[in-house]
């Protein structure tokens, strides 16, 4: 009775919960003020089913946004505290995290490109797996991304971390270009 229970609240979960649109073309989407930019990246040794995240608005992150390698995902969302909540690696097998566990945590910001951390997911064996998975700050790469991908977006919108921890290297680099253009 509880399986039955929990396999309901799942799907009841899993049906509330929205497909992030991913921004294709570089082109400044952002037409309100409680919106942001939620700027983050996959990285995966194999092809997973979903990612969960609750916040102001629940989502979903599919297979076709998670494929395996490295890739970023760039979506407009409602302003709010988000968690990671979940991870389907097939059809038959999931991870829960923690929602009060502070590294599956993330903040989107006003007007920004809130970077929240990059979201390695290496798992190991076929029958019996292992996952090892973990959310880094790797703000460079995120820069670089931007840079390369959506300069259009990048020179009218600040970057921001609002993953777990605290990281000043976009703080840094806005301070830094400031100073020079001064000169």
């Amino acid at each position: 009775m509880r399986s039955l229970l929990l396999l309901s609240c799942a799907l009841l979960l899993s049906a509330c919960a929205s497909k992030v649109t991913n921004i294709k073309e570089d082109r400044d989407t952002l037409s309100k003020a409680d919106e942001g930019y939620l700027l983050i990246g996959i990285e995966t040794n194999r092809s997973l089913k979903a990612i969960y995240i609750d916040g102001p608005k629940s989502l979903v992150l599919t297979a076709k946004d998670i494929r395996s390698g490295s890739n970023y995902i760039l979506a407009n969302l409602p302003l709010g505290d988000y968690t990671i909540t979940r991870l389907n690696l097939n059809r038959y097998s999931y991870l829960e995290f923690d929602n009060d566990e502070e590294s599956w945590q993330f903040t989107l910001s006003a007007k920004k490109i809130n970077y929240v951390g990059h979201l390695d997911i290496t798992t190991v064996g076929f029958w019996y797996t292992r996952s090892h998975i973990v959310l880094e700050n790797r703000s460079s790469e995120a820069l670089q991304y931007m840079e390369q991908n959506f300069p259009t977006i990048l020179s009218g919108r600040s970057l921001n971390y609002g993953g777990p921890g605290e990281d000043s290297f976009f703080d840094y680099l806005g301070q830094t270009f400031s100073q020079q253009e001064a000169k």
